[in-house]
């Protein structure tokens, strides 16, 4: 191949090049692409994995929250809770207004929080699941399982995949003991809880409850949009277009460099040579110039030139030399 490549003429071997850092560089701009789109996106889902960790924590700490609504407001608006309080505040006016408080746990004040962002234009949503549920609006989906299963062989507490036009992100959730008030044995789970979650028949684990501490008990499942290579170099701004043409631009200065400075004369200087080594006239020989002083210019093509040329001369002279010692 190499040999091939050598027996052609300058201006192909140029042109091959070209072409080869052409592709070169088109493949390296591709595979940024997908590196930076990717690195970019799981940066994103990350940083939402982690607003959603410090949301629940805080929710942890707190033991939920408690939403308000009055007594006269539809509690459907309320959405899920756990159990109800009532709390009757008076008014400068001497009036008095009847509220209810509902309490929320961790996980229930997330859900309202997913659920609000599933709705918002944001463009990365998150839910937190797991294959131990209480509400069936927690459960898994394929990649949720793919994922705890990842999770509980040891091999990371995250785990990711591009699925489509998505980038799929799953951390794993391990339970807590603040998480045993409510998901630990049924037996000491409150009242309001075992209500409205009922414990499994005939066993401790099993519909939200005999979580252990320590264990991967689900993740927090955040999806982020995700781009192909082609929407990701087309998204680049003005700067590495005209960056990218003003490089092409010095490609293709090189090569026409390489053909009008190199191949060219060359050839020209074959045929002169050819015309020296097979003319019976020396005298009628067409000599190229390329440059008013080639005897002290530093380009060598013009010193070969120069050299040709005095070849050229010398045979002139020893063919005259010749001819008067003939007569």
């Amino acid at each position: 191949m190499i040999r091939r490549l050598k027996r052609l003429s300058l201006s192909a071997q140029a042109f091959t090049v070209l072409v080869l850092m052409l592709a070169a560089a088109v493949s390296a701009l591709y595979f940024w692409a997908i590196d930076n789109a990717t690195e970019s996106e799981l940066a994103h889902a990350r940083t939402v994995a982690d607003m959603t960790d410090a949301y629940r924590a805080q929710a942890s700490r707190h033991g939920g929250f408690y939403v308000r609504r009055e007594a006269h407001d539809d509690v459907a608006k309320v959405g899920r809770f756990l159990s109800e309080f009532t709390a009757v505040k008076s008014m400068p006016d001497g009036s008095q207004k009847d509220y209810r408080f509902h309490q929320k746990n961790p996980f229930l004040a997330l859900g309202d929080f997913s659920a609000e962002v599933q709705k918002s234009p944001a463009a990365a949503k998150f839910k937190m699941v797991s294959d131990n549920y209480m509400n069936r609006d927690n459960q898994p989906d394929g990649f949720d399982m793919r994922a705890m299963k990842v999770m509980r062989d040891g091999s990371g507490k995250e785990y990711w995949s591009v699925v489509g036009s998505q980038l799929r992100y799953a951390r794993a959730l391990r339970a807590e003991q603040a998480c045993l008030g409510c998901h630990g044995e049924p037996s000491t789970a409150p009242d309001t809880v075992r209500v409205l979650y009922k414990p499994p028949m005939g066993g401790e684990k099993g519909g939200g409850y005999g979580y252990v501490v320590g264990e991967v008990v689900g993740v927090t499942s955040v999806t982020v949009p995700h781009k192909t290579p082609v929407q990701m170099i087309s998204s680049l701004n003005t700067g590495f277009w005209v960056s990218a043409l003003l490089v092409l631009a010095l490609m293709g200065a090189a090569y026409l460099l390489v053909v009008r400075g190199l191949v060219l004369p060359l050839r020209m200087q074959s045929r002169y040579a050819n015309a020296i080594a097979t003319s019976d006239d020396l005298s009628n020989i067409r000599v190229p110039q390329f440059d008013d002083d080639e005897v002290t210019s530093r380009n060598e093509i013009h010193l070969q030139s120069h050299a040709l040329k005095s070849l050229h001369e010398s045979m002139q002279a020893a063919m005259k030399h010749i001819e008067q010692m003939r007569r």
